[in-house]
């Protein structure tokens, strides 16, 4: 039963990031990193001073994390926000902006619901004699000391029209409540009540804002993807190396039968993820019509999400329950997998997606 996991994205930032992920395994990692690595520039393009990667890019960094089972905000500071701005009408505000996070002068994070499937209510704009006026909630925002400024989706009261507002991270002074989620991420919960907001601090709204979001969306659904396939990886070989190592009645757990049957369908649920996976990053280069492309990842996200909570389940049942120990890698990967099933969407919210999307193509 051997099994050595090869690297799903290689490259130079997987290297980085790997070695940082080792080094911060027993600490409380710093998000400060990716500012400092400058790895919130890699989907930024070079005309705005990034790196101007692609996919493959933001992997190696989400796979470097995902080896030591290290929560950073990678997804939100280095996918979400980059493709948002990028698919935002052109304005001084979108630009100053890009620009700033690619000189690693702006920290900015993304929070909320990313679109109207999220069961989470996206936050409310009114209008009223003294200017515009927000009223709702953020749930599980990362708004750590380095941030200068807050990305998120919104509704007018008035038009019902989708809103895309940025905000200063200062302005959210006193608002906010720590605590932490499943997988030991340190969030917040931002109070948005009464907080009043300028015309400059609405990037886009309505068809733009739809785009915004659409393009947020697919980068979080190919992410959360390449982190199941890339946390399944490494801990089907922790898993592996544990039944070899383990001894029951003298020999190792590998050698009973029953055991090598539910490793190998580890092996298969890993690898039946990673072809669908790499199948469906074809439509970020947008060459599928918009329905398509989102039908595309709407099946990704279906099946990597249910398999992620039937992985997990495996894994800690083939550790005889000692998965269920925090300090175990095996359990953190387990409670990452299964907090990742349930991010920016649910098998549900895909499953009635999909069936719109038969409906409406008349299938």
């Amino acid at each position: 039963m051997a099994f050595e996991p090869a690297v799903v994205f290689p490259g130079v930032l997987f290297d980085g990031a790997q070695r940082y992920a080792k080094d911060a395994d027993t600490a409380t990692p710093a998000p400060s990193i990716i500012q400092e690595m400058g790895w919130s520039a890699t989907l930024i393009p070079e005309a705005d001073g990034g790196y101007g990667g692609r996919f493959n890019d933001l992997g190696s960094l989400i796979e470097g994390m995902a080896a030591r089972a290290v929560n950073l905000p990678i997804l939100t500071r280095c996918g979400i926000v980059p493709a948002m701005l990028g698919a935002a009408p052109a304005g001084a505000a979108v630009e100053g902006l890009r620009a700033q996070i690619a000189a690693g002068e702006a920290c900015a994070e993304f929070a909320g619901p990313l679109t109207h499937r999220e069961s989470r209510a996206l936050p409310v704009l009114s209008s009223g004699t003294g200017g515009w006026t927000l009223a709702g909630n953020l749930e599980s925002v990362e708004l750590t000391a380095e941030c200068s400024h807050i990305l998120f989706n919104a509704v007018d009261a008035g038009s019902g029209a989708a809103l895309v507002i940025q905000a200063d991270a200062a302005q959210l002074a006193g608002r906010a409540a720590s605590y932490a989620t499943v997988e030991g991420r340190p969030v917040q919960s931002v109070d948005l009540n009464g907080l009043p907001l300028a015309d400059a601090n609405i990037l886009a709204r309505g068809d733009a804002a739809t785009a915004m979001q659409s393009a947020g969306w697919r980068i979080a659904q190919a992410a959360i993807g390449a982190d199941i396939v890339c946390t399944m990886n490494y801990a089907l070989a922790e898993t592996l190396r544990y039944l070899q190592e383990r001894k029951q009645f003298g020999q190792a757990l590998a050698q009973f039968q029953v055991l090598r049957h539910d490793a190998a369908k580890l092996y298969v649920i890993f690898e039946s993820c990673k072809c669908l996976l790499m199948s469906s990053l074809r439509s970020l280069d947008g060459a599928k019509h918009p329905s398509e492309s989102a039908a595309a990842f709407d099946l990704l996200g279906l099946y990597v999400r249910e398999q992620a909570i039937e992985f997990a389940q495996a894994a800690i049942q083939l550790h005889g329950g000692m998965g269920m120990t925090q300090e175990t890698l095996a359990a953190r990967m387990a409670t990452r997998l299964i907090a990742l099933a349930f991010r920016y969407g649910d098998a549900y919210s895909h499953i009635k997606a999909l069936g719109e999307f038969q409906g409406a193509s008349g299938q």
